[in-house]
């Protein structure tokens, strides 16, 4: 795995929601990788621990006798649709770092994978809840946080806002509403100093896609939909992740990145 190298995160704070597994998990490491002190948020307590010791393990190898501090890591458990939660992880985050600076919000599920009249109006619900209301909320406790320094927020959508996919309407939908929220936020949130951009993947090898990728005949029906051949790895969506974040992407916000292999050329 190759992580970067540079110093573009030291003495900056960042909470990284679904940060346990997946596109959330390889923003973590990027970020923590160059600097940043990290909080990690996840449902699972497991999952959860399990990523906290990765990424302090990380932080030791990377920045141990660099002659500053090794960058601070932490986890919690708490649910992304919970608006207090939300405020006391963005809280610690906060503390974490003495200051909160970046917020990965890439939390989310699939849909059901049924025809749009067979859904069941209580999962669409769920699906939308976590998937854009969720971002809402970690946008939200992050830029009260952010606004007397400015900072940056990056919410994790999907190519499917832009190419949707037959038995997904739910998935598609929520997918769309976050890239218009993130475009939402970047107008509301430019006046503060806070930069608002969303990463639209296609098919990445995650915990949520695993399933799909592991059956042979559905692998090869996705591959022959991406010019490059290949699906990709979390860590190459954090690396568009953590530029974003980065003062490189000082002129960008409101932008939605798709990273599909070519998928949606």
């Amino acid at each position: 795995m190759e992580l970067g190298d540079g110093r573009r995160f030291r003495g900056r704070g960042a909470l990284v929601t679904g940060g346990s597994s997946g596109i959330g998990l390889g923003a973590a490491r990027r970020l923590v990788a160059e600097g940043a002190a990290v909080l990690v948020v996840g449902r699972t307590p497991e999952k959860v621990a399990a990523a906290e010791r990765e990424l302090r393990a990380l932080a030791q190898a990377a920045w141990a006798g660099s002659g500053g501090p090794v960058p601070a890591v932490a986890g919690r458990v708490a649910d992304v649709t919970d608006p207090a939660a939300m405020e006391r992880a963005a809280a610690d985050a906060e503390a974490l770092a003495g200051g909160l600076h970046v917020l990965v919000a890439a939390a989310g599920i699939d849909g059901e994978g049924k025809d749009a009249l067979a859904l069941d109006p209580e999962t669409f619900a769920r699906v939308m809840d976590v998937n854009v209301r969720g971002l809402l909320l970690a946008s939200q406790a992050t830029a009260r946080r952010m606004t007397a320094g400015g900072g940056s927020i990056v919410l994790v959508a999907s190519v499917n806002a832009f190419q949707t996919e037959t038995g997904f309407a739910d998935y598609n939908a929520s997918k769309g509403a976050a890239v218009l929220l993130a475009r939402s936020l970047a107008l509301d949130l430019a006046p503060r100093g806070i930069r608002v951009n969303a990463v639209c993947p296609g098919y990445v090898r995650t915990p949520m896609t695993e399933a799909y990728l592991a059956d042979p005949a559905m692998l090869a029906g996705i591959l022959g939909h991406i010019p490059l051949g290949r699906v990709a790895s979390p860590d190459e969506i954090a690396a568009t992740i953590a530029f974003l974040a980065s003062p490189e992407a000082s002129y960008i916000t409101g932008s939605s990145v798709i990273i599909d292999g070519g998928r949606s050329a």
